[in-house]
């Protein structure tokens, strides 16, 4: 199962916005700045793990194959992450 080249780019996108959270969160002296640029990166990878749970679910994955690569169970998994609407990777071309 593959991305979209859509989809792998906003991927690309957030994995590189938690990477640079987690980086400021690495150089700082400032604690409060430590937990801010923590919560911002923990905010992005839940937001893109919701999001890749609905793109696997769209393409046909079942639940207990989701729940496996979560380490979690099929209810648990269905609790954490409810269907929801995708996010928006841009405007989209014109058809």
């Amino acid at each position: 199962m593959e991305l979209s080249s859509t989809e792998l780019a906003l991927l690309r996108r957030e994995v590189t916005a938690t990477e640079q959270a987690l980086a400021a969160a690495r150089t700082t002296v400032d604690p409060m700045q430590t937990l801010t640029d923590l919560t911002t990166a923990i905010e992005t990878l839940t937001a893109t793990q919701h999001e890749l749970v609905n793109v696997l679910l769209d393409r046909g994955a079942s639940w207990s194959t989701i729940a496996d690569a979560l380490s979690t169970s099929n209810a648990a998994a269905q609790r954490r992450y409810p269907r929801r609407g995708g996010r928006s990777a841009g405007p989209s071309p014109s058809g």
